[in-house]
């Protein structure tokens, strides 16, 4: 069996010792052939050992990961990022990152990371960092990449496209994103935190709790009050005082 070669990055030895553990026992198809603390250490070790995926905290104590990877021409190597901040996802994304594991870590996150950098490997498709422009080092926003939004839960981010969604519910503390194959995804954040940064000209808060998606917007239905009735079937009320600006939005003539 051919062994992938793995670096670990990251500038706390725990967080190596048990990262490097759960690949070693877990991903038997996975060696991982160095490790690095420091943003000099690790482009040292990544030119030495060309490896083919990268393990990365966001976090350094002299910056962070992006800056290694703003050093680094035409890398080959799957990025696999294991940090603790969920609010870097989008610009995660932006450097094609294979996944996005939030500490603490989870066997199975690990386990099916590795496997999408090894699928990646074996179809050849990789990313040449060396065409990126450079990003600055403070967090993006959502409002930045407007086709995926980052939802994040208590052990991961999933990166979700815009298009996909169909509308999003506040659930009391949660918010929950209903998609068009029938799938939910669960924020511990609230809806408005949300909204704030969504595409303004594709998502409008009908209701308190209610957000949707016009482009799978099917009628507005006027018979005992407003509804939405989304492509799926699903029927969203319409407060009372965002009709008129829902009209207007939809450029609808009363």
């Amino acid at each position: 069996m051919h062994a992938h070669k793995a670096l670990i990055i990251d500038d706390e030895v725990n967080n190596i010792a048990i990262l490097k553990h759960f690949v070693t026992k877990y991903c038997l198809n996975v060696e991982v052939v160095g490790e690095a603390m420091t943003i000099a250490e690790a482009i040292s070790e990544i030119k030495d050992k060309e490896p083919d995926i990268l393990f990365l905290d966001i976090k350094l104590n002299e910056g962070n990961s992006f800056e290694i990877l703003d050093q680094l021409e035409n890398l080959k190597a799957q990025v696999i990022f294991v940090t603790s901040y969920d609010e870097y996802a989008l610009k995660a994304f932006k450097y094609n990152a294979v996944d996005y594991i939030l500490k603490p870590i989870v066997i199975e996150d690990i386990i099916l990371a590795v496997n999408k950098a090894i699928k990646n490997i074996e179809q050849q498709d990789f990313f040449d960092f060396g065409k990126l422009t450079s990003f600055n080092n403070d967090a993006i926003s959502f409002s930045d990449n407007k086709e995926y939004i980052a939802i994040p839960s208590l052990d991961k981010v999933d990166m979700v496209k815009s298009s996909q969604i169909t509308y999003i519910e506040a659930d009391s503390k949660y918010t929950v994103f209903h998609t068009q194959e029938g799938k939910k995804y669960i924020s511990s954040k609230n809806l408005l935190s949300f909204e704030e940064t969504l595409d303004k000209t594709r998502f409008f808060r009908v209701h308190h709790s209610f957000i949707v998606n016009i482009e799978h917007l099917v009628t507005i239905i006027k018979k005992d009050g407003s509804y939405c009735e989304i492509s799926d079937g699903t029927l969203l009320p319409i407060a009372r005082r965002k009709l008129e600006d829902f009209h207007r939005f939809l450029k609808i003539k009363n």
